[in-house]
């Protein structure tokens, strides 16, 4: 009896083991707010004002709402398998996001201590940057609001079709209003994604996706992403790179180039953050501003942020500038506050206003009479809870 007791305790004792070097985990995030969505627009003979404004029910203010699966085994010498399923939805309709069950990502890999690869649907090296300028954390009120917006199907779309380039302009957002800078994929099909370690502050990140569309007569639409991250304490340096390749042609390689820096510091009673990208379309023409078919010129795009912690509050203010000569521009404000109501849970209100000068002929200059001008916005209050 006493040995069948000690040989069931090692047995005990090895299942222990073996269940602690694998682990699930299961998490997600709910978030909904309600608010008003006004745009207004007069034409480019400003002969008439179009407007609408509704009041709505949400999702995703602070955060798009998901759920997912966390996956990690340790394999010894200091390895491990690492997996992630994600899933977002809709939680106003709940209806799924992103178009698939684990839009948001689906990726399995290894980690060790020379970093992490995984392959799938991975978010992509610049995405991981995005927001390291934005003190308003790229929500629905940060006018920068990089984290929605262009697809590489629009950007196939634009490259043969000129009178869509209103949509390279701005992209648009869940809500349907549009934002201030160029948007950009934030994930990509197909991927294999390296983040390193961390070395002394530093980290990097490379992504590369698999277009897997290629013919007899024309290579495939290959997208890549890096990032390099630098921080030390109160100070957070930043850049990434993405070239987003879209459906390419016999003669054209359509591709939207985004180049980020961001730059953040500390003061402890106040946060502030600056960040500069540059958003260019490769093989991508239009007849805007000269009348002669030309590649589309550069936005140059801007943002300025700060947060003030107050308690369990935070304030935080920002400004957003996007110019280019054959797109137009765009301005924005932003203005969020936020209220830790536990551990979890965040209450929140904001408001975020958008100004679009879109040129729309030929010979047309870049805020000019003859542009459109679209101005929207948005009011909301909610609450986010993560488990």
């Amino acid at each position: 009896m006493k040995k069948t007791l000690i040989a069931l305790a090692a047995l005990g004792a090895m299942a222990g083991a073996a269940q602690a070097q694998s682990t699930v985990t299961i998490y997600g995030l709910l978030d909904a707010n309600i608010g008003s969505y006004k745009t207004n627009q007069v034409n480019a003979a400003a002969t008439a004002i179009s407007g609408i404004s509704q009041s709505k029910i949400d999702s995703g203010g602070l955060n798009g709402s998901r759920w997912g699966i966390r996956l990690k085994e340790d394999i010894g010498g200091g390895m491990s398998v690492v997996g992630n399923l994600e899933s977002g939805f809709s939680i106003d309709t709940g209806a799924q996001g992103q178009g698939a069950l684990f839009g948001r990502r689906a990726n399995v890999g290894i980690s060790s201590g020379f970093g992490t690869v995984t392959l799938g649907r991975n978010s992509s090296s610049y995405d991981d940057v995005s927001a390291d300028h934005a003190m308003m954390g790229a929500t629905l009120f940060d006018p920068s609001n990089t984290n929605n917006g262009f697809t590489t199907a629009q950007a196939g779309a634009i490259g043969t079709l000129a009178g869509n380039a209103v949509l390279l302009n701005h992209g648009v957002n869940g809500s349907g209003a549009h934002v201030t800078w160029v948007g950009f994929n934030t994930r990509f099909n197909n991927s294999v994604k390296y983040v390193s370690p961390n070395f002394g502050g530093f980290t990097g990140s490379f992504m590369y996706a698999f277009g897997e569309d290629k013919t007899t007569t024309v290579g495939a639409s290959n997208s890549t992403s890096a990032n390099l991250r630098y921080a030390n304490g109160p100070l957070l340096i930043s850049g990434g790179y993405q070239s987003e390749g879209a459906t390419r042609t016999a003669t054209a390689k359509p591709a939207l180039t985004n180049t980020l820096l961001n730059v953040s510091y500390d003061f402890g009673v106040a946060k502030v953050g600056f960040g500069a990208n540059r958003a260019k379309f490769k093989d991508v023409t239009t007849t805007f501003r000269t009348g002669v078919a030309h590649e589309l010129a550069a936005q140059k795009e801007y943002s300025l942020s700060v947060a003030v912690p107050l308690g369990a509050t935070t304030l935080s203010a920002g400004y957003a500038r996007s110019k280019g000569d054959d797109l137009g521009s765009s301005t924005g404000w932003g203005v969020q506050a936020l209220y830790s109501l536990s551990k979890r849970t965040t209450l929140y209100v904001g408001g975020v206003s958008t100004k679009n000068y879109e040129n729309v002929a030929a010979n047309t200059m870049v805020i000019a009479p003859t542009s459109n001008i679209t101005r929207t916005t948005t009011y909301a209050a909610g609450i986010r809870h993560t488990f």
